[in-house]
């Protein structure tokens, strides 16, 4: 990787900045809700954690997203009730 200093910097940085998840995908959504006017979210399911393993904690892998959709599910329906108490 010819820039890998340069993303290995950036990775400390967002460490320092207390980021919890890193990824690419929803920056679309973000930028169409953004163009649209409208909310939008992610909810993530971690599979792999690599700053768990670095620092020799245990990784126990899953696969199962029933938890990512069920913190989904509560969330869209907070927005529900604090619409309509607007």
């Amino acid at each position: 990787m010819p820039v890998s200093y340069e993303l290995l910097e950036k990775w400390e940085a967002w460490k320092r900045l207390g980021v919890k998840a890193s990824e690419m995908e929803s920056a679309a959504l973000f930028v169409v809700a953004d163009a649209l006017r409208c909310r939008c979210g992610s909810c993530f399911h971690v599979i792999w954690n690599q700053e768990r393993e670095a620092a020799g904690l245990d990784q126990t892998m899953s696969e199962d997203t029933s938890s990512a959709v069920d913190v989904g599910v509560e969330a869209l329906k907070l927005l529900i009730a604090s619409d309509h108490q607007q």
